[in-house]
């Protein structure tokens, strides 16, 4: 049996996985990787990986008017630097379509 994480170890870990989550990857994926990266059981791996969804969670529990102003405020970036790029209208189009769309304009 390895030595117990410290405080900063086991919450970097944590933040690893809720990464590795956010970015699409399987719970196996994760298993393996917390494995060979800290060497640690199938048992430690599913804790740290029930602990990061609660991160996720976390990051997700808002009221609906903040997410879709969050949203709204992404897509408009995102339309600022497609116009800026020049050559990018059909992106530019597709946030604006998009912004609309969450809005209810469009309906």
């Amino acid at each position: 049996m390895g030595r117990k994480a410290t405080n900063a170890e086991a919450e970097y870990r944590r933040n690893r996985v809720a990464r590795l989550l956010s970015n699409g990857a399987t719970r196996s994926e994760i298993r393996q990787y917390s494995a060979s990266e800290w060497g640690l059981s199938e048992r430690q791996s599913a804790r740290y990986i029930a602990e990061a969804t609660e991160i996720l969670k976390a990051d997700w529990d808002i009221d609906r008017r903040t997410f879709t102003a969050e949203l709204l405020s992404q897509l408009a970036s995102l339309q600022k630097e497609a116009r800026k790029n020049g050559n990018q209208a059909h992106v530019a189009l597709g946030c604006i379509n998009t912004m609309a769309k969450i809005a209810h304009i469009l309906e």
